[in-house]
């Protein structure tokens, strides 16, 4: 295969990958209960990774608030078409 048939096939696949990353975190914030915001807004990806970095957000997806189904988290993420787990969802 050609360097440049190579270059085209890998942006479009990080592009790919970008959307679905785009499109998980913005649904996460969606299904994430709020009373401040904090938690809602603490959403964020960095290298194929998403991450939330608020101090309770384990407890909201354990089934804290009556607003979110437990664990959802993975349950939005399962969803998500192209989306497959790789090591700790949460912590």
């Amino acid at each position: 295969m050609s360097n440049s048939i190579e270059k085209e096939i890998r942006a479009k696949l990080e592009k790919e990958q970008s959307k679905v990353i785009k499109t998980a975190v913005n649904r996460l914030k969606a299904a994430t209960p709020v009373d401040t915001g904090k938690a809602q807004a603490g959403w964020r990806s960095e290298q194929y990774k998403i991450y939330n970095n608020v101090e309770y957000i384990d407890k909201l997806n354990r089934g804290s608030s009556k607003q979110a189904p437990t664990h959802f988290v993975e349950r939005t993420l399962l969803s998500i078409k192209g989306i497959k787990p790789n090591g700790v969802i949460v912590k």
